[in-house]
């Protein structure tokens, strides 16, 4: 096999001197160590820090159970049940006033004379994409309202956020005003967080919500009523 000479290169001595000083400056900078807190290119020394996150919520225990049965007036009317748990550890007063007004067991209303209960009452308030609303007890139509306690009651907790679909809450006319109005929401609904208060969730029926959220509309009256034509509590192994 034949062997290829590589050219011998010459410089001049001004050259050759350029190039000792290049090569010495080379060598100064690549040992220089670098100083703190000074990078030497644009490449991150450490992995970056992952931002701190608010962890997810996890839902109260159910303590109790309740359902709503609700007719929507269709030309073909469509039937069905929402079960709803309850969080009573979490907000136990709200809890039993909801319960006691699906149940229907404390006669009528100490200001309004009128039955506290659920049944015969409509779902007054709908708009897709949000929530529906019902439980005025004594006006039916968003004005009105009582609990069982007479008027009505305090805000009792913020510690569930309306960050779940088909969580129940109640509905208010700002602070402390709980009385026996309620929504369950259809889509996350963050801004309500530390207004409304959560003290449930749907636990059947989704179906039941959604039909009734199709006949809302953007202003919130229903296009065809809804009623709850019974509503009463359930086993909690149920």
């Amino acid at each position: 096999r034949t062997m290829t000479m590589m050219p011998t290169l010459t410089f001049s001595a001004p050259k050759l001197r350029v190039l000792i000083l290049l090569a010495a400056l080379i060598i100064t900078l690549s040992t220089r160590p670098a100083r703190a807190g000074v990078l030497d290119d644009n490449v991150p020394r450490e992995k970056a820090k992952k931002p701190k996150l608010k962890p997810p919520a996890e839902l109260p225990e159910v303590t109790h159970k309740v359902y709503l049965d609700v007719v929507i007036s269709e030309s073909e009317p469509i039937k069905g049940r929402i079960t709803i748990g309850l969080f009573g550890k979490t907000a136990p007063k709200t809890v039993e006033n909801f319960r006691s007004l699906c149940a229907c067991d404390k006669g009528n209303g100490k200001i309004s004379g009128k039955p506290l209960c659920y049944e015969g009452t409509t779902f007054h308030r709908i708009i897709p994409n949000f929530m529906i609303q019902g439980g005025d007890i004594t006006e039916d139509n968003g004005v009105g309202g009582e609990s069982i306690y007479g008027g009505y009651f305090d805000d009792e907790s913020f510690e569930v956020p309306h960050n779940k679909l088909y969580i129940l809450s109640m509905a208010n006319k700002g602070p402390n005003t709980n009385g026996s109005q309620f929504f369950i929401n259809t889509v996350k609904a963050s801004w309500l967080d530390n207004k409304n208060v959560v003290f449930g969730m749907v636990l059947a029926g989704f179906e039941i919500v959604d039909d009734i959220e199709a006949v809302g509309t953007n202003e919130g009256k229903p296009q065809v009523e809804v009623t709850i034509k019974s509503s009463g509590e359930l086993p909690v192994s149920s």
